[in-house]
């Protein structure tokens, strides 16, 4: 199976993935939701073959021999709650229950969660629009990205396993982490008194979840002057005497790359450039924009030496320095009060599920059927699988 990638599709959905060792599934359909019926067929001892309901609790057993390895029955309609958990409601275990349970490290697989079909993601953009009517165009966007170095996460790990092998720790530390860092924004206002915020999880084929994040300010909070862009986003290397902590945190999760000519085999290389357009223009000061992101102040700075490679501050995205401190993660953080087209802001966020368009090899035939060759289906990698079980 080969990836594809044709220009004339979204590449910010069908993009090609990045990581060889990655384990995702992909699957066709209409709306990115996973195939309704399954066409189960069982070969007893003889000639003929027998049909069977993927309801019944000997289908996954046969299905899945590795998952049950002793043969055991699976879900069934009938299976009951112990006692404990039963209620004059409900007294049967669901599937999304009972695989959720099987799934989980004791001493559950459910079907995925129903959203981004098209309509659910045109229903969130007109939500934000509305939105955007009743509170104002969004001042600023954020980007939160997991990182995999937590200590909360390396700890989880058992014997040699390493974060790639637990996806499910890392979407339940991401997902604690995230909730904290809208409380702050949100409830203790490090930004200023937030009217209104809309956020998305994405799980693309970079291997980690991040979230985008769109904030609207109230009117004594709005970031109007470039002091005021200063006071909240930095787009340079702290000094390492000053304050060493920040220093190693931007140099570990902010710096960019490396890519352009030091590395043109980057994944963020288009036609012999950056893609992110890095790397940025020294700048002495921050200036706005009339229509799109502030050019913020990169001032010419001897570079400093991150593994390989030398970087200076042209190579730095922009970060709010408090919220590097606090979570020790990937935070990009951009001031979208100029950006006049709306629109894209929230297109962009609400841009569908991931999605891959592949074509199917045979060794050694010839197969001129394009038509059967070449499908479109939804991407769903591990971490956003798990996601959906937690």
């Amino acid at each position: 199976m080969v990836f594809l990638e044709d220009k004339n599709l979204d590449m910010r959905r069908y993009n090609a993935p990045t990581l060889c060792t990655e384990v995702a599934a992909i699957f066709v359909g209409d709306n990115g939701e996973p195939p309704a019926n399954r066409d189960i067929c069982v070969y007893p001892v003889g000639n003929t073959c027998q049909s069977i309901s993927p309801l019944i609790q000997c289908c996954d057993p046969m299905t899945y021999p590795l998952l049950f390895p002793r043969g055991e029955c699976s879900w069934n309609t009938g299976m009951e709650h112990v006692e404990e958990r039963r209620t004059e409601k409900r007294t049967c275990v669901t599937h999304l229950q009972y695989y959720a349970y099987r799934l989980s490290l004791r001493n559950g697989f459910s079907i995925l969660h129903n959203s981004w079909s098209p309509r659910h993601i045109q229903q969130n953009y007109q939500d934000a629009m509305a939105m955007v009517r009743k509170f104002g165009k969004p001042d600023l966007f954020l980007t939160f990205t997991c990182n995999p170095s937590r200590s909360e996460i390396l700890n989880s790990m058992e014997g040699v396993q390493r974060p790639e092998d637990r996806h499910d720790i890392i979407v339940r530390v991401f997902n604690m982490k995230l909730k904290e860092l809208l409380e702050d924004i949100c409830k203790h206002g490090i930004f200023g008194t937030v009217l209104a915020y809309i956020y998305v999880n994405e799980f693309q084929k970079r291997g980690l979840p991040h979230a985008h994040i769109l904030l609207t300010l109230d009117s004594e909070s709005k970031i109007r002057t470039e002091d005021d862009i200063d006071k909240f986003v930095s787009a340079e290397l702290p000094d390492p005497c000053t304050d060493l902590r920040l220093f190693q945190i931007v140099t570990k999760c902010m710096v960019h790359g490396p890519c352009g000519t030091i590395n043109i085999n980057s994944p963020y290389m288009r036609d012999g450039q950056c893609c992110k357009s890095f790397p940025k223009q020294f700048k002495d000061d921050t200036e706005e924009n009339v229509n799109g992101y502030p050019i913020y102040r990169r001032r010419a700075t001897e570079p400093v030496q991150v593994g390989k490679y030398s970087f200076d501050n042209r190579w730095v995205g922009p970060y709010n320095p408090w919220l590097l401190k606090t979570f020790n993660e990937h935070i990009n953080v951009e001031v979208c009060a100029s950006v006049k087209c709306v629109k894209y802001l929230y297109k962009y966020v609400y841009k569908g599920h991931d999605a891959a368009s592949v074509k199917i090899q045979k060794e050694g035939a010839l197969d001129h059927d394009e038509i059967l060759s070449f499908v479109e289906g939804r991407y769903v990698s591990a971490p956003e699988a798990m996601w959906c079980l937690n």
